[in-house]
């Protein structure tokens, strides 16, 4: 009888077959990228992974303190009562002075709730490594004093720049910790911030169901108190978690919902992140006029309110927008000054993003006209040079991300 085809392992026949092999899976790989979004949700989550066209952010709610205060004297009490006066009408400066000179009359009891609003200034402002350490001896005075309702809420604001820190486990525990003593000194508005900030911690971690039942005994107890700015927050947490489950239309009503409660609240921060939320929804089905027309709206509320973290975000969003739609050179401040921020304070999601929407830039425009465009942007030389080098970086690692040549295997990114 005669021999197989690989009969003595034929090193001709075996190269054949391998050649083959490689061609069908580019076939297939490249079937697979231009079809996505026509598969089931199960398949499409295999192929595309994690998006880097949008920045999605949540309702980190920081926890506010009064403690003593309430019983200081005169000149610690007047400018404390001016400084929350001035972090209600979103004068962060101001407060932050205010808070300064009651700090300089103030006893160790009245000091640990005076950090902790310098703190929050300081989150607004985005310097947050700054709002760390003052949560971080805020925390310390509170639990030498055996004060649980300040080391509540002194231990979820640090959480929460942890988690903006990417330092997720560390994030976790002192949410958890936060929510222990909230509920021992009786602060239930307290233990809905925690709740909502662990379910936050547990959806980046890929648990949705723990994530959604934390979110939704945060709802319980902010409906329950009439706590409409944490109901609004709540809302708009269930919807992030809606839309990780790809029920896009059952997030887009919650979202919706969440900045109607917000605008009738006042609650101006949450209006901002919930309609950048939309933004990045619409972005995500592929309706980029009003993906851009909610992120245009969340980047002018948040210039109002000052939440520098808001504007850089949607700074990064209205850039990669501009960038799918080849408006290059409108793009590249946005992305520009959008990755500054986040590289200078140490925002873990958001630069990979900005540096994905400018290295398409740099395919397209080439390394002159980019060099022009972010010296026009305000970049310094050093600046300049530091952005293009992430550039490079991101291209080394991921040589086939260009328009030039795409990967078939690679994520899913426009």
């Amino acid at each position: 009888m005669g021999g197989t085809f690989l009969e003595g392992n034929d090193p001709a026949a075996l190269l054949l077959i391998a050649v083959a092999v490689v061609g069908t899976a580019i076939i297939v790989g490249r079937a697979i990228y231009r079809q996505r979004r026509k598969f089931p949700r199960w398949l499409k989550s295999l192929v595309s992974r994690k998006r880097l066209d949008v920045i999605v952010r949540d309702v980190d709610r920081l926890a506010e303190y009064d403690g003593a205060l309430y019983d200081s004297e005169q000149v610690v009490w007047q400018p404390f009562e001016v400084g929350r006066a001035a972090m209600a009408a979103c004068q962060w400066d101001q407060a932050i002075d205010n808070f300064k000179r009651a700090h300089a009359n103030a006893d160790g009891k009245q000091l640990a709730p005076l950090l902790n609003q310098h703190g929050m200034c300081l989150y607004m402002k985005g310097r947050l490594g700054d709002a760390l350490r003052e949560f971080q001896d805020a925390a310390r005075l509170a639990r030498q004093l055996g004060d649980k309702q300040g080391m509540a809420a002194t231990f979820n604001n640090i959480g929460v720049i942890h988690r903006y820190f990417g330092e997720f486990d560390i994030a976790l525990k002192f949410f958890r910790d936060a929510r222990v003593l909230a509920r021992e000194s009786g602060s239930q508005e307290t233990e809905a911030l925690c709740l909502g900030n662990i379910g936050h911690v547990l959806r980046q971690k890929g648990e949705l169901g723990p994530a959604l039942k934390s979110q939704e005994e945060a709802l319980a107890i902010s409906r329950r108190i009439m706590d409409q700015p944490g109901v609004a927050s709540s809302l708009g947490n269930i919807g992030s978690i809606l839309r990780d489950r790809g029920e896009s239309d059952k997030a887009l009503e919650r979202y919706a919902e969440a900045v109607e409660i917000a605008r009738k609240a006042g609650y101006k921060f949450g209006v901002a992140i919930e309609l950048g939320n939309i933004g990045s929804l619409y972005r995500v089905k592929g309706d980029t006029d009003r993906a851009l027309k909610s992120h245009e709206a969340a980047l002018a509320l948040a210039h109002e309110i000052g939440y520098r973290l808001g504007v850089a975000t949607e700074l990064g969003n209205i850039g990669l927008i501009m960038a799918s739609k080849r408006m290059y050179e409108r793009a590249v401040p946005y992305l520009a000054e959008s990755l500054v921020f986040f590289v200078d304070a140490g925002v873990a999601n958001g630069p990979r993003q900005a540096l994905y929407g400018l290295s398409r830039c740099d395919d397209l425009l080439g390394r002159e006209k980019m060099q022009g465009l972010l010296r026009k942007a305000g970049l310094s030389d050093d600046g300049i040079a530091d952005e293009l080098d992430r550039i490079d970086q991101i291209r080394t690692r991921r040589p086939w991300q260009t328009d030039r040549f795409r990967n078939p295997f690679a994520p899913a990114l426009s």
